[in-house]
């Protein structure tokens, strides 16, 4: 059996260039506001890491927040789990959390599961920062 390599945090001003594992997290600050891109498969391996980074990022740097989900290429429900928990931190610490660029995959994972926590997500990164929009109120899909 191969072994599974271990989850990677990258703390970075610029977009990962290159997955180099099966999944990678980042976060930028853009603005008043934390991008925090995620690349790879969500999966019970990586939702500690992706749990511990968000926290990290609402309770040490900006509570403000974008989750960028273009690159993932698979994810785990529990994730939407880690989301909802992470908004209700945001939310605490005075900020928010959006997530974008999932396409219609996210939404219907939320319907699926009929998850009744509040969980925006936008089309593109460029709509879900504050400066293009405002934030919207409860489990939303912006187009």
């Amino acid at each position: 059996m191969k072994p599974v390599p271990k989850p990677q945090v990258v703390r970075s001003l610029r977009q990962p260039a290159d997955v180099s594992g099966p999944f990678v997290c980042s976060w930028s600050a853009v603005g008043e506001c934390a991008v925090v891109r995620v690349a790879g498969a969500i999966d019970v391996v990586a939702l500690p890491t992706l749990a511990g980074e968000l926290h990290h990022v609402i309770t040490t740097k900006l509570p403000r927040l974008v989750v960028d989900l273009r690159r993932v290429t698979r994810m785990e429900a529990a994730a939407l789990d880690i989301f909802a928990e992470a908004h209700d931190l945001a939310v605490e610490n005075g900020g928010w959390l959006r997530a974008s660029g999932a396409g219609q995959w996210f939404a219907d994972l939320i319907r699926a599961t009929r998850s009744d926590r509040p969980l925006d997500h936008y089309a593109t990164l460029a709509e879900a920062l504050p400066s293009y929009r405002p934030a919207a109120v409860g489990a939303t899909y912006h187009r």
